[in-house]
Order: structure tokens, then sequence, then C-alpha cells
């Protein structure tokens, strides 16, 4: 009997979500044209042949020679040394029995660990249905006893992927494909069946789609953000570097929450969340701040009339921006470039400014929700203390991006204005805390030229 073993699946992304490929298997990877079938493959093959295995690439084409080889050159990841074996694809639909002898020949001469037929949906094209599945049935049997990792492409569409006899002859099927989202066009990727995975990974998948990117990089699929399941909570206080607000919270922020700052425009809740950070990178802590709106260069122009001297900062390490276009960026692909900043610098602090401007990306209120609870919940794992700050319309109590965002948060403070006829002063108060007692009243506060400042209850009388 056939010992089956683990290998990477060579994709960024895909082995967080299946745990590698079983080998020897067949998987066939499924999708219309210009989704990124080729491309996936040739980056499996690629990172394959750089980590010591032998690969062949079996092309069914009409293209010459020359032309792929144009195409490859583009391919920053393309390993040279992947074995080529170029089959005309006008030969193959007419003689598709040969044309398995020749890819049988050259696998038996390769003897390759992994293999790529691309697309195998050519051959037997001719046949009636009841002598392809004859066809397909010998090129199974082959493939058996090549005793490697077969991928095979098809040029179908997903409702044609059970029609054909070659879904019940893989052992996995991953399906491509493009939807339109708003004014854009995002890749998704499905699992549709995968043999010899664990029960708890394949719950995790079955009923998911995952965004992926297909470009002269390669292929790179993005999975949900998940919490580290190995975390050790700390039950401390941080410093906010806001004078006068420690008290309000019991004398600091409860570790690795999660705070929600809302309030009119002009209250000041940038300057709130940058005082924030401002006392992490002093304190000498890795720090991120996440724009939805203003471009990095703005907040620091905008922190220097507070003498913050972000650039400094940011010539050492500690902190880093990440600046998001939300029209642009899919969620799971934000999601992505947080959790690798995250990691990659041993950020203990980050703020999200504008989180209102997710709404564009995701309109759905559930997912919008979904989205900020995989954000939370994967900061909280890696003990990262989180601000986020929205808006709230003028002269109403809601939120404009969506009241869950509040349900979802540790703490929520409010900043708002305060008119009489005589003066226009700026009040805060904390809605609710969890973990932590606080102070319900409202207080006032200043912005002065070094920040934010609570006064004290003598001040405001």
């Amino acid at each position: 009997m056939t010992e089956f073993q683990k290998l990477s699946c060579g994709i960024p992304g895909l082995d967080e979500i299946l745990g590698g490929f079983a080998t020897p298997s067949t998987v066939l990877v499924a999708g219309t044209a210009g989704v990124g079938k080729t491309t996936m493959s040739l980056h499996i093959l690629s990172n394959a042949t750089k980590n010591g295995e032998k690969t062949l690439y079996v092309p069914i084409t009409t293209e010459s020679s020359e032309k792929f080889q144009d195409y490859v050159s583009t391919l920053k990841f393309y390993d040279d040394s992947i074995e080529i074996h170029e089959i005309n694809r006008q030969n193959a639909e007419k003689d598709p029995l040969s044309t398995l002898i020749d890819i049988g020949n050259v696998v038996s001469s390769a003897n390759p660990d992994r293999i790529v037929i691309d697309p195998v949906t050519p051959l037997g094209f001719g046949f009636v249905e009841q002598e392809k599945r004859r066809f397909f049935y010998t090129l199974d049997s082959m493939i058996q006893e090549w005793n490697a990792l077969v991928i095979i492409t098809g040029e179908l569409f997903e409702d044609e992927i059970h029609k054909t006899v070659i879904s019940h002859l893989a052992d996995g099927i991953i399906y491509l494909f493009r939807e339109e989202v708003g004014f854009r066009t995002d890749n998704y990727l499905k699992i549709i069946k995968m043999r010899g995975i664990d029960p708890q990974i394949k719950s995790n998948y079955s009923s998911q789609k995952f965004h992926y990117d297909v470009s002269s990089e390669g292929f790179k699929i993005y999975p949900r953000l998940k919490p580290d399941e190995n975390t050790e909570f700390e039950d401390t206080k941080i410093e906010s570097g806001i004078k006068g607000f420690d008290p309000m919270l019991g004398d600091g922020i409860p570790k690795a929450s999660s705070i929600l700052i809302e309030g009119e425009p002009g209250t000041g809740k940038s300057i709130f969340s940058l005082q924030y950070i401002m006392k992490g990178l002093i304190n000498g802590e890795p720090c991120i701040i996440v724009t939805y709106e203003e471009i990095p260069q703005q907040i620091i122009l905008e922190a220097s009339k507070f003498g913050w001297d972000l650039q400094s900062y940011i010539d050492e390490g500690l902190l880093k921006f990440i600046y998001t276009n939300p029209v642009d960026v899919h969620p799971a692909k934000h999601e992505s470039f947080i959790k690798s900043n995250v990691e990659e610098m041993g950020a203990k602090r980050i703020v999200f400014d504008g989180i209102v401007n997710m709404e564009m990306t995701i309109q759905d209120p559930i997912k919008l929700r979904g989205h900020f609870q995989a954000v939370i919940n994967y900061l909280k794992s890696k003990n990262v203390t989180s601000v986020f700050t929205t808006e709230i319309l003028p002269g109403k109590e809601e939120i404009t991006t969506s009241h869950d965002a509040s349900f979802i948060m540790d703490v929520v403070v409010v900043m708002e204005y305060s008119k009489s006829t005589e003066q226009i002063k700026n009040n805060l108060h904390i809605m609710k805390s969890r973990r932590t007692s606080h102070d319900p009243r409202l207080k006032e506060y200043q912005i002065t030229d070094s920040g934010i400042e609570i006064l004290n209850d003598s001040e405001n009388n």
C-alpha cells in the first residue's frame, strides 16, 4: 500500500488553509480562462524545484516555445530548472491516446515528484461521453503508477465540475473564479474537496471562499485571520499617554484590550490615538498606525505640530504605517497585512484611524462586524492593545460605521462638544469598559500644544 506524505503546497497562504498536499494524489485546479490556473501551477512547481524536488510541466497549448518563454520571463518567481514537455493542443485533441503514451514516456524518464498537466480538458475532446470516461480512467491508471503529486488544470465553470469524469478521479478540487464586488472584481478560491485532510481543517475551509492575488510576483491566497491559540494573557494595565485619562479606567488601559474612540469631526479623536501611540514609542514599544483616509505624510506633519517626531521612530523601526484605500483592498488581504506587520515587528500598540471608511469595502453589516471581530481577537491573542477611531454624525448619538463596532469593543470612549451661549467645551466620557471598572462621569478636556489633557474636577468648576 502506498504511504501518503504531506508536501508544502508551494503557494503563500494555501498551507495555512490545507496543511499541505497529500502525495501521491491528483489535484484538479479548475476555472475559466484568465483566473490564474497556469500562474498557480507554475508557482507550485517553482517553489518545489527550489526545495529540491524534481518537477515536470506539461502544457497542452497552441503557443510556440518562444511565446511561452516570453511569458515565464515576466514571472519573478519562476525557476527555469522545471522540466518542460510541450504538447500541441490540436494534436492532443485529434489523437489523445498517442498523447497519453507521450506523457507516460516523459514521466518514466524524468521520474518527477510533482507533475502539472495544463490543461487536461482538451484530452478526449472529440470523444463521446462513454469513450471519454474510458479515456480518463486510463489516464487515472497511469497517474496511480507515477507515485507523484499530479496537478491537472481544467477549463471549467463550477457547475461543470461535478458533471465531468475528471472530478471523480481527482483527490482534490480547487476552483478559481471572479466575482463583482461594488466597483471592482475580486479573485476567489474554493476548496471543493480534498482527501487526506484532517476533519478539523476541512471544517474550516469547506464553507468558505478565499481571496487571492495573481501577478508577476506569483499567486497568493489570503486565509481569514485567526487568533493564536497558544497565548498567555497578561492581566496588566498600560499607560494611555493622555493626561487625566488613566484614572478614569482604574489606573490605565487593560493590556490587549480594544478601545473605540468615537466623536464628531474635530473633537480630537486622531490626536487622542496619536498621543496613545507616542506613549508607546517613548516607552520603546513597537507601534503600528493603520490609516484609511490620510496618507502617512499628512499624519507625520500633523503630529509634528504637537512636538511629536514620528519620522524618527519610523527610521528606528519602532513605528510602521499601513495606509489602506478601502475601495481597493479586500478585507482578508487587509487582515494579512496587519498580521505580517504585527508579527514582523512584534507590535505592542496599534491604531486604526477612521474605521468608518471600511464601510466602502464591507457594506454588509455582518461581514463588517466579522472583519473587526477577527482583527480584534487576533490582536488580543498577540497581547496587542488596539485603538479604533470612528465618527458620530453631528447632533446624533449614532456611530456612522455600525452599531456593532461598539458592541465588540472592550472600552468605548465618546468625545463631544458641549455648546452654550457663552462657550463651547470639549467633553469626554467612558460609555463602557470590560475587564475593569471605570468612571462614568462626563469630563471636560482641552487640546493644548502638547496634546489632549483631561481637566480635573476642580478645573471643571
